[in-house]
């Protein structure tokens, strides 16, 4: 993160040279102050009581700066990998042979030789899936006008996102919650959360505060030691809705078994925040998340995609339209150029 944070700021035509200014940590330069003022009113020098760092904090000093600097950066392995919605993204282009195009993916990707096969026969499996599902058809020889030879059969709109594998199943899904519900807005995001990847770290914490909460109450009750612990092993994250997610995913796999590996993971973490109005930096310090931050914005930004994108405009209340202005403004606030930089790529695509 460091080199590429200091390599920005001297990128090859753009400056000609870039400065790194790294400032102590808050409860250092508290101290320092107090003992400026201290020899300023003239006090002997006796021991001064010092400020300590907070609980969890992750130190760093003049030592650490010059380490990365120093330091060769880490080896970047390739995590290239194929799922239905690249295959959908590539192979569903009109004006461009996709099947050619996914070969050439795999054939300069920076995987091994062993790997590129594996994904190879792993492409195939998820096209015949698409196929198979009645998502992609094979165009006959002799019908085609360009150098497509699969086109996409579901309607979508305009600016729907192939990101995710499920995005088919979130429109169907929407379209059976009842809008009069007083949980509609929450509903949804439940089923874009399901979809989305899981930000581990922030599941992780949210058990944690389960399990210590149940832990203080089970002990205060009387409970064994023992007993106590086999209960936390039951605990999980909370997945609101997940009866709901789990059947009618069963159903649409059942319609489309090309679904059926991506899979629904329920959780709630945008939906906790929507709900009860949580600010970002409020909802770190719940879950003591200062390590996770980066992890908790880029599920952030994932999910708020996929409102804006995948969910069906008919389907967009004004609470709705009010949650997508929350999640805006909060990403927008703590990172604006994800904002803007994706709503320059919307623009690009629509035009």
């Amino acid at each position: 993160d460091f080199r590429q944070i200091s390599g920005r700021a001297g990128r090859r035509g753009f400056d000609d040279i870039g400065y790194v200014v790294a400032q102590a940590p808050e409860y250092v330069i508290e101290n320092v102050k107090a003992e400026e003022k201290a020899a300023a009113k003239g006090k002997k020098s006796k021991a001064q009581k010092k400020r300590p760092p907070e609980k969890g904090f992750v130190n760093w000093d003049e030592k650490t700066f010059l380490k990365l600097q120093t330091a060769p950066p880490e080896k970047l392995t390739s995590s290239f990998n194929l799922r239905h919605g690249t295959l959908l993204n590539v192979l569903s282009r009109e004006h461009e042979d996709g099947c050619a195009e996914l070969r050439r993916l795999i054939r300069v990707c920076h995987e091994t030789p062993i790997k590129k096969k594996g994904l190879r026969k792993k492409a195939f499996a998820l096209f015949k899936g698409l196929v198979e599902g009645k998502v992609l058809t094979i165009i006959p020889k002799e019908e085609r006008t360009g150098p497509a030879k699969v086109e996409l059969n579901v309607e979508l709109q305009d600016d729907f996102t192939m990101n995710q594998a499920l995005g088919l199943y979130l429109i169907e899904t929407v379209l059976k919650l009842d809008p009069e519900d007083t949980k509609y807005v929450l509903n949804i995001l439940s089923l874009i959360e399901a979809i989305v990847e899981d930000p581990t770290a922030v599941l992780r914490k949210q058990t944690d505060k389960i399990k210590t909460a149940l832990m203080a109450q089970l002990k205060e009750e009387g409970m064994d030691y023992e007993d106590r612990l086999e209960a936390l092993e039951e605990v999980e994250h909370p997945k609101p809705g997940k009866d709901f997610i789990y059947a009618t995913y069963n159903e649409f796999v059942l319609a489309n078994p090309w679904a059926k590996e991506a899979g629904v993971r329920p959780k709630s973490i945008v939906r906790e925040m929507v709900e009860d109005w949580t600010s970002f930096e409020d909802y770190v310090k719940s879950y003591q998340l200062e390590r996770s931050e980066a992890v908790l914005l880029r599920h952030l930004s994932d999910v708020y995609k996929v409102l804006v994108q995948t969910v069906p405009p008919t389907a967009k209340t004004e609470e709705v339209a009010e949650a997508e202005e929350f999640l805006s403004g909060m990403i927008r606030q703590i990172d604006s150029s994800l904002i803007d930089e994706w709503e320059k790529l919307r623009e690009m695509e629509n035009s």
